[in-house]
């Protein structure tokens, strides 16, 4: 039997974060390039545990919830995550390896240079894994376009929504359209949390698309979170509004920048973020955001209230480079 209060996150890459920190003579980040052939020298470099999935449980595990990170392990990786007390549980996937990001951090964002080498794909799977997948709180997809097999990864885990023993659910050959053809009318407990990551340059967008879309014959509460340029992404391959995009795909969409964060579903909202002058870091809010949001939600606050949680959560690590408890 499942734990009723563990969360299972993550299903997703797992990244060790090299963190770049130029700073000034304040130790204030920033707020442009230094120039090329010169030496910047006051610089912070560290190396966290990262990634979309492991950031969004990482928020989840500070703010208290008992949490799993499925995800590729090691030695190394684990001993980050005690190194800097992140209070949750590894579930490693067998035969899957630990991805870097090199990140480059400025006073206004960070640049995110990936070196993907290794895909989580269907052979992946074990019935374990689809077991704990389906009995979850949270139904977690992220980081799209960084696994170039991510679609019949996807695939197969909504498959094993619907029918965990189906044999196309471990088939990494068999046809996506076939296998999400098969989710028929069925309905999942919990949340499905969709957070595409960057797929401005995605080649299999279209196939991602048809993804979304069969979430529909799915029966559940999901949310769709997507940065500005994500959604401009999906802005001009659908030719919709974000409203559009929201009806079409039938799922509530978080919008959020620096500036501003919009709902898009049955009813709308638009809050203003916080004004944040002394800025530490950007690495892992938008997944802090995301993590703090599915908190409140998981506490039965409304939207409103759990954006707003979001939004002061996010802004804390920001100005402070911690994660909020």
């Amino acid at each position: 039997m499942l734990d009723d209060e563990r969360i299972f996150g993550g299903y997703d890459l797992t990244f060790v974060d090299i963190n770049i920190l130029p700073l000034d003579a304040d130790d204030n980040l920033i707020d442009k390039f230094p120039v090329l052939g010169s030496h910047h020298t006051k610089t912070d470099i560290e190396f966290m545990p990262g990634g979309n999935g492991f950031n969004f449980c990482r928020t989840l595990a500070n703010l208290g919830r008992k949490v799993t990170f499925v995800g590729a392990s090691s030695d190394f990786f684990e001993n980050l995550i005690s190194m800097n007390n992140i209070p949750l549980e590894i579930e490693p996937i067998n035969h899957a390896k630990i991805n870097y990001t090199s990140i480059l951090n400025l006073h206004d964002g960070e640049i995110q240079f990936n070196s993907a080498k290794n895909n989580l794909s269907p052979n992946h799977l074990t019935e374990h894994l689809v077991y704990i997948y389906r009995g979850s709180k949270l139904k977690q997809i992220s980081n799209i376009a960084l696994n170039s097999t991510s679609i019949e990864w996807i695939s197969s885990l909504l498959l094993c929504l619907v029918d965990p023993e189906h044999p196309y659910v471990f088939d990494s050959k068999i046809d996506v359209d076939a296998k999400i053809n098969l989710l028929e009318d069925a309905s999942f407990e919990g949340i499905m949390f969709i957070d595409p990551s960057d797929i401005s340059h995605y080649e299999r967008l279209g196939d991602f698309v048809k993804i979304l879309k069969s979430t529909v014959k799915l029966s559940g509460e999901k949310y769709l979170s997507l940065n500005e340029h994500e959604l401009l992404t999906l802005k001009n391959y659908l030719n919709k509004s974000p409203q559009e995009i929201a009806d079409f795909l039938d799922i509530p969409l978080i919008f959020h920048t620096s500036d501003v964060v919009k709902f898009y579903g049955k009813e709308n909202y638009e809050l203003k973020t916080k004004n944040i002058v002394h800025k530490k870091t950007f690495v892992g809010a938008g997944d802090c955001f995301n993590g703090s949001f599915l908190h409140q939600i998981l506490n039965s606050s409304s939207v409103v209230d759990s954006l707003e949680f979001a939004i002061e959560s996010a802004s804390y690590l920001i100005e402070t480079g911690q994660y909020p408890t």
